[in-house]
């Protein structure tokens, strides 16, 4: 197994929903690691068009706001997203969410971004409140996708994708399920001044190869959720950027360590 870890200090203002600033910092909460999704792990060009994709993420530390990284780091085409919302998921890995949770994401203002080829946006930072180790739903409604798709396909969590745009429908009935994540790199969140993030960096034992679909009970998960136990390391987040196949030093499954971690 391959392990590194990175202390990474990321300072920014949260936003509060009145345009106004307060003493915290953007710190990334979730992450994971991007890699060219291989053809049996990858979605129909069909079930990219007009769709509405719902992916559930689970938080290592909290906040009082919310931004969404997206990425099309590997496609070839622009990725147009219609519209990406936030909602709370009333269990673990549903497809349910909690109505009045929904909240719609802007980029420089706008419901929805077309990202370039290689490319990853930022939403605008949301007003959110989440504490660690809760689960965010990230729904993206999906205009077109690039035919090779960004992700993270050993995601230990199930996605839903359906047709059309049902971003704020509370339960996406009927909704085609896939282990797989598309499109979503990575959720900061407004934290305190003092909040810091451990970045693990390895292979399959780091990305979740033994862990419970909708568990969160990967290692990392639990070193998470050790750090929050004490005063001194409760505000330090755990960032997973492990990828089952990975090589250190030669691409395999994913860019190798060496290139990624120089990304980081």
């Amino acid at each position: 197994m391959l392990l590194c870890t990175v202390v990474l200090l990321l300072v920014g203002a949260a936003y509060r929903g009145d345009g106004s600033e307060t003493r915290t910092r953007w710190i990334g909460s979730w992450a994971a690691s991007q890699q060219l999704v291989e053809p049996g792990n990858a979605l129909a060009p069909e079930d990219l068009r007009n769709a509405t994709l719902r992916q559930i993420v689970h938080l290592s530390l909290g906040g009082s706001g919310i931004r969404l990284r997206l990425s099309n780091r590997f496609g070839a085409k622009p990725l147009l997203v219609m519209a990406a919302h936030i909602a709370r998921p009333v269990s673990p890995g549903s497809e349910k969410i909690v109505p009045d949770s929904d909240r719609a994401l802007t980029f420089s203002g706008s419901p929805g971004v077309t990202i370039p080829p290689h490319a990853e946006y930022l939403s605008d930072p949301a007003s959110f409140p989440v504490n660690a180790h809760s689960d965010v739903a990230i729904t993206l409604h999906i205009g077109a996708a690039p035919e090779e798709q960004t992700g993270h396909p050993g995601s230990r969590a199930t996605s839903y994708i359906t047709r059309g745009d049902l971003v704020s429908v509370a339960e996406l009935r009927g909704a085609k399920t896939v282990e797989h994540w598309y499109f979503i790199a990575g959720v900061d969140v407004a934290a305190p001044p003092e909040a810091r993030a451990v970045v693990v960096l390895g292979d399959s034992i780091t990305d979740g190869r033994g862990a419970t679909t909708n568990g969160n009970d990967r290692w990392t998960d639990t070193l998470a959720q050790r750090l929050q136990t004490s005063p001194t390391t409760r505000n330090i987040a755990v960032l997973n950027q492990g990828i089952g196949g990975n090589h250190l030093l030669t691409d395999g499954l994913g860019q190798n360590a060496l290139a990624r971690s120089r990304m980081m």
